[in-house]
């Protein structure tokens, strides 16, 4: 079994916002940074091994089909390897969610340093298990899951890779009495030091990042956008500029005073 010690990290959670451009992705990367972000995300998102042509798509966005969203906005291996090298060149980590074991391999083979395990994937146990034999270390959102199916996952990735564990609530917007910032401390009380906490932020403010610092947590994530009258799956529920230089400062901050 693998202890964790995740570093104290801010991700830039960009998800779609790059609409399928590699050179807005590549401007989100230099955005984040300048922001004060440590890692920037993106979603491996392989359409045809993933979801089928008719799937519905979420209730925070009808825009356009989603499998043909998922093809639109991908990209090939070779811009991934592009855009992970961008990213080493601005000195900030390059992190992605795959939602298929073909995205795994393609993260993996790319040079990818950690994973993201999203909250609707925590079921994945195909996706899980290839994760655990790669051995990296996985961040996993627990958004969408239960205790026994959390424990499941965690089980079964721990023995083989360092595993952060984020309180998620899976709600576009997440109104503050959904945050769930209690669940910290149970997330701790449960697995202990086998396990770093962490805090994946849907809410339109900063002041749950803040307090998640407060409470322990080692890892938070946001969503970032140029500007949220952007088109996209993600817009309308990240921070803009202004705001995301606000919550990095003020998560960085808490983390000096605990120190």
């Amino acid at each position: 079994m693998i202890k964790s010690n995740f570093t104290n990290s801010i991700i830039a959670e960009i998800g779609s916002v790059h609409d399928g451009s590699f050179g807005n992705a590549c401007n989100l990367v230099t955005l984040a940074k300048e922001c004060g972000a440590n890692i920037v995300k993106f979603q491996t998102h392989l359409a045809e091994y993933e979801t089928i042509k008719n799937a519905p798509n979420p209730n925070y966005f009808k825009g356009e089909p989603r499998y043909e969203y998922f093809e639109r906005t991908s990209f090939s291996k070779n811009k991934w390897e592009q855009l992970k090298k961008y990213c080493d060149e601005n000195k900030i980590e390059f992190l992605s969610s795959p939602f298929s074991i073909e995205a795994a391999e393609l993260l993996n083979d790319i040079g990818i340093e950690k994973f993201k395990v999203p909250s609707g994937e925590v079921t994945n146990t195909p996706l899980l298990e290839k994760l655990a034999s790669i051995g990296k270390p996985v961040i996993l959102s627990s958004g969408m899951s239960n205790w026994e199916e959390l424990n499941f996952a965690i089980e079964l990735l721990l023995n083989n890779t360092e595993l952060c564990v984020m309180q998620c609530s899976s709600k576009y917007p997440c109104q503050y009495k959904d945050v769930g910032l209690n669940v910290l401390k149970e997330l701790k009380q449960r697995y202990g030091n086998e396990i770093s906490i962490g805090f994946s932020d849907h809410t339109k403010d900063i002041s749950a990042g803040i307090a998640a610092a407060a409470l322990g947590a080692r890892v938070i994530e946001k969503h970032l956008t140029f500007s949220k009258k952007m088109y996209g799956s993600d817009t309308n529920n990240a921070l803009e500029p202004k705001d995301f230089i606000r919550y990095c400062e003020g998560i960085k901050q808490t983390w000096i005073m605990l120190e």
